[in-house]
Parts: structure tokens; C-alpha cells; sequence
């Protein structure tokens, strides 16, 4: 997981949400049922590809690639069934894979709430160790995080491990080059793959630090 900056807000939100809210809570004031077509109106194209965007096409919380190989959820950061009102706000509004949407589901302690990555930065709850992700010590919110999504699940870990096998070729390709130039662009071919649009680019940034290749140079 790492911090994600939040895109503009489409325009179908800006024209639209404050109709679809107030008419949600209608039908909760006089405590019937929405219909499914009212509920689900957050759930269309135009809304996932300006999610996409911001966050490179990847689960915000598992940093796994969704775009061509799920149907990638909606994730209300704020479950939608427990804060009605905040069902179409799009600072509400996350890109998840299905595994981790689902894993958190309607869950919600507004006394040690999940990390937030586009409010906070999870690098000072979270710490990547080798493939896995662990809770920094005293920091209850990210052993929330951690547990719930299960940021360790089997799957997530292997993909991992592939991250850090191709990684460290390139370093030890970089260590033992010879030539300056096949060095700089091995550098910059490692600059790319620890980018922020990679997958899992906190495995792999804390990889390349405990190296200690330089990667600024």
C-alpha cells in the first residue's frame, strides 16, 4: 500500500451525487428499501476510469495490477451501508481488487479505522518485510489493515517474491556492469520498476533500500 493523491472529481459526480444522495436518504427516512438501480448508481465507467488514473490501475490496497485481469470493485472507504451519505462522494471512493474489497466489506471501527492512502501515508503504519507486509510495532491501525484485507494472503505473497527476483537481476546486473553507460541504464531501468505505477512498489522500494543502491543517481 502506499499514498495515492486524489484525482478531479468527474463530472458525472459533480453533476449527479447530491441528487442520488438525497434521494438515497429518502427512502431511508421512511424506511423502505432503495431500489438496486439507485444504490449502484456510483458504479459506472466514467467513475472506475478516473479511479484508474489516480491509481495506476492498481488495488489501493494491495498494490496488485486489476485493470485487464478482474473486474475491479468500487471500494467506499466509509462502507456505504453504514454511512449512507457518503455513498456517491468521491473523496469516499477508492479502486480495489475483489479479494480485498470483499475481505474488508461492511467492516468499520471509527476507533482504529484501516489506513487511508489517499489522506495518509501507509508507510508509517505499514513495513515491508521481503515479500510480506507487517504492521509497524504500536500502530494498531495498521494490524487492522494488515489482518482484515489479509495483505498476506498466499497469492499476493508469490507475486511478490516474482517482484523481488526480477529486481534484484537488475541489481546484480547493475553492480557487476563494467561499462558507465549500460550502468546508468540499468539504474534507470530500476528507477522504472520501483515506480509508483508498478505493482507492489513498497516491497520493492524497501527492497532497493536495503540494498542500498542509490537510486537518485
Amino acid at each position: 500500500m502506499i499514498k495515492i493523491t486524489k484525482g478531479e472529481k468527474p463530472g458525472l459526480l459533480t453533476d449527479n451525487a447530491d441528487a442520488w444522495r438525497d434521494e438515497l436518504l429518502d427512502y431511508i427516512s421512511r424506511s423502505e428499501k432503495p431500489p438496486q438501480s439507485l444504490k449502484n448508481k456510483y458504479n459506472q465507467s466514467s467513475i472506475k476510469e478516473s479511479l484508474r488514473e489516480e491509481s495506476n490501475s492498481k488495488c489501493m490496497y494491495c498494490e496488485s495490477n486489476i485493470k485487464h485481469i478482474t473486474p475491479e470493485h468500487i471500494e467506499h472507504i466509509k462502507p456505504k451501508s453504514k454511512f449512507p451519505e457518503l455513498a456517491y462522494e468521491w473523496d469516499n471512493f477508492g479502486l480495489s481488487c475483489p479479494v480485498c474489497n470483499m475481505n474488508k466489506s461492511d467492516l468499520y471501527d471509527t476507533t482504529c479505522t484501516f489506513i487511508n492512502p489517499y489522506h495518509e501515508s501507509p508507510d508509517e503504519f505499514l513495513m515491508a518485510v521481503g515479500p510480506l507486509i507487517y504492521a509497524r510495532p504500536g500502530q494498531p491501525r495498521g494490524e487492522v489493515t494488515e489482518r482484515v484485507i489479509q495483505l498476506n494472503r498466499t497469492e499476493l505473497v508469490e507475486k511478490r517474491i516474482e517482484r523481488i527476483s526480477a529486481i534484484r537481476n537488475l541489481v546484480e546486473k547493475y553492480e557487476n556492469q563494467q561499462s558507465v553507460l549500460l550502468k546508468k541504464l540499468i539504474l534507470k531501468e530500476i528507477q522504472i520498476e520501483i515506480g509508483k505505477d508498478k505493482e507492489y512498489s513498497l516491497i520493492a522500494k524497501s527492497l532497493i533500500k536495503i540494498i542500498g543502491v542509490e537510486v537518485a543517481a
